[in-house]
């Protein structure tokens, strides 16, 4: 009996944890740029309840990446515009962006979570 009540808390916990499509290279961040899930989430980051900001220098691969991402920034230039304009309408991502030490102009990805909080990614290749 104890060891079916631990079974069924341990999964009400995992299931009632949302869910954050986080990155965990700088490749998958920019592959994510300009994608239809890119836009979704560009789209609802100005009502987002909270933000963090993560650097790209601080995942794997970001050594090799400064090149491949400035040609993708480039290419979904209008798509990372969007996004900007969007963050700048929302206090707490720009809270975040400001304690950062960063401008709105160096976020070039997002992801938004099913609870409203967003990560957004910052380019600090350049």
């Amino acid at each position: 009996m104890k060891r079916k009540l631990a079974i069924v808390l341990a999964f009400l916990a995992l299931a009632a944890t949302p869910a954050v499509a986080a990155f965990t290279s700088v490749n998958e961040i920019i592959l994510s740029i300009g994608t239809s899930q890119f836009l979704r989430a560009a789209e609802r980051v100005d009502s987002a309840s909270a933000a963090r900001v993560e650097r790209l220098s601080t995942y794997l691969g970001a050594a090799t990446a400064g090149p491949r991402l400035a040609r993708v920034r480039a290419t979904y230039a209008r798509d990372i515009r969007y996004l900007q304009r969007n963050l700048r309408m929302n206090f707490m991502a720009m809270h975040a962006i400001r304690s950062a030490g960063l401008e709105v102009t160096d976020i070039v990805a997002l992801t938004v979570d099913s609870d409203g909080s967003a990560i957004l990614y910052a380019d600090d290749l350049k």
